[in-house]
């Protein structure tokens, strides 16, 4: 099963029928058909290629972005002089908010990938075949490129994190949507709620890939 979900089996069917609609009516906008054409070398992706990557494209816009949220309504329960700067700063303050937040939730905590070729990084070795793993959680906590990353700094500039990537042909596609919707999220929720507190534990979601607050019960005292 595709990502071991029959879920992903129906994505796939979905993705083909979607397609299909769009051939049909002659429909070349978007993301989707944009990914369907030759690359400079006249190359296209294969048919498990592109139903890999609307699977992705379908799952990395919801996790990570609801995740983050959690996280951001869990650091303003816990620490509330950050509801009041959200409150009180002026405008500048959301050009930096919203990365900062999405720094501290890391909502994907890691990828794999294999070793194309042997090369050396901070003193190690790395062979052609190996699993190498990319920490985000490790990274975007990383004493040498951030001051204090234990703590959430709203105004931190620059934040080189790396919740989207740092360039290249894997970087996310949608960190525009994503910082968008964190910021327009937290603009509507500090003008309504006076006060968050948590009431209870709050739960994870059991997965060692996304890292995620599942529950998270909180008492809100409206403006």
């Amino acid at each position: 099963m595709p990502f071991r979900s029959p879920a992903g089996a129906e994505l796939y069917d979905y993705a083909e029928k979607l397609m299909a609609e769009k051939n049909r009516r002659g429909d070349t906008s978007g993301v989707l058909h944009l990914i369907l054409q030759p690359d400079a070398h006249g190359d296209v992706i294969s048919e498990t290629e592109f139903r890999n990557f609307f699977c992705l494209l379908v799952a990395a816009g919801n996790d990570t972005t609801r995740y983050s949220i959690a996280a951001s309504l869990h650091a303003l329960a816990n620490r509330p002089t950050l509801l009041t700067e959200l409150r009180t700063a002026g405008p500048e303050i959301w050009e930096t908010a919203p990365d900062e937040l999405i720094r501290w939730a890391s909502p994907t905590m890691h990828f794999r990938r294999t070793a194309t070729r042997d090369f050396e990084m901070h003193g190690k070795r790395v062979h052609a075949g190996d699993k190498v793993l990319l920490w985000f959680v490790s990274g975007n906590r990383d004493e040498a490129a951030f001051a204090n990353p234990f703590e959430i700094d709203l105004r931190r500039t620059p934040n080189r994190h790396l919740a989207f990537g740092q360039g290249g042909p894997h970087i996310c596609l949608g960190m525009w949507l994503a910082r968008l919707e964190v910021k327009v999220l937290m603009q509507e929720f500090v003008k309504r709620v006076a006060a968050i507190e948590q009431t209870g534990p709050h739960e994870y979601l059991r997965s060692n890939f996304i890292g995620g607050i599942k529950r998270l019960p909180v008492r809100i005292r409206r403006q």
